[in-house]
């Protein structure tokens, strides 16, 4: 786990056929309207740190580690789906609470994002869609992700990604950080995840999205790039798209100023304080 200044709780859960289930890891720091901070596949909380910071003098910001994720828990006899993913944040959002918070979402977090507001409508108050997308086009890549995947260990797999995931020239100890996290991922709950992710379609709820959505992509993402973010504007009615510069899937961590300065502009405009 790469080093960080987050010290993380843990809060045991229940699954459909577990009581408690796992232990849950998460972040919760500061006070005022709460925003939910959901890293994508491979990701855990320490890569919102940035965020947390400058967040927390006005929110109470709660980033939750997934299952089989950072220092979360798994059950193998328990499927690892984008809905489970889901339940999870639920479960934990009503023990701290949480009625209805800001979601945003990197990543696979994006589509968990939507997935809480298609069954959790009332929970939403926003949502921060971050490099992701409704949908992955070319049939293919979740075939050609699971036969490389099924090659290596995570650690050369995480080295493998790393690299794809950050624009060029990034600093070697975002890489190293990035590697590190990925690594540490549960083999089964990454493998389970990326089929979840490259299956997902949530083309069909996009124009029924009736709160404010703010979409952020990095300039110079070759994961879910621009392109994706577009199709997410058009479809989602009176969304923003904002464009971080210097960065690509992970702006919040490449770019943490600008990225910090779009969600406070979005989180001000929808009257989240």
């Amino acid at each position: 786990m790469p080093e960080t200044t987050l010290q993380p709780e843990t809060r045991p859960i229940d699954c459909p056929r577990h009581s408690p289930c796992i232990d849950l890891s998460y972040v919760d720091a500061g006070s005022g309207p709460a925003v939910v901070l959901i890293h994508g596949l491979g990701g855990h909380a320490a890569g919102w740190e940035q965020q947390i910071q400058a967040l927390a003098g006005a929110y109470r910001v709660i980033a939750p580690e997934l299952r089989g994720h950072g220092g979360s828990g798994y059950r193998a006899e328990e499927a690892v789906t984008l809905r489970s993913f889901t339940e999870d944040l639920v479960t934990l959002l009503k023990d701290l609470g949480v009625e209805a918070a800001h979601v945003c979402g990197n990543s696979m977090g994006g589509l968990l994002a939507l997935e809480l507001w298609i069954r959790y409508p009332a929970r939403i108050k926003s949502l921060i869609l971050a490099d992701t997308t409704a949908f992955f086009p070319p049939p293919h890549i979740l075939h050609d992700f699971l036969r490389f995947f099924d090659q290596m260990e995570m650690l050369a797999w995480a080295s493998f990604m790393a690299p794809r995931l950050l624009r060029p020239g990034t600093a070697a100890d975002l890489i190293r950080q990035v590697v590190e996290t990925m690594a540490a991922t549960t083999r089964e709950v990454y493998q389970q995840g990326l089929v979840a992710t490259f299956s997902a379609d949530y083309r069909w709820a996009l124009p029924l999205i009736d709160v404010p959505t703010l979409i952020v992509v990095g300039e110079e993402d070759q994961a879910t790039p621009r392109g994706y973010a577009r199709f997410l504007e058009h479809h989602i009615k009176d969304s923003v798209l904002r464009v971080i510069p210097e960065a690509a899937h992970l702006p919040q961590q490449e770019n943490p100023r600008e990225f910090n300065r779009v969600v406070r502009e979005h989180l001000e405009r929808v009257g989240g304080t």
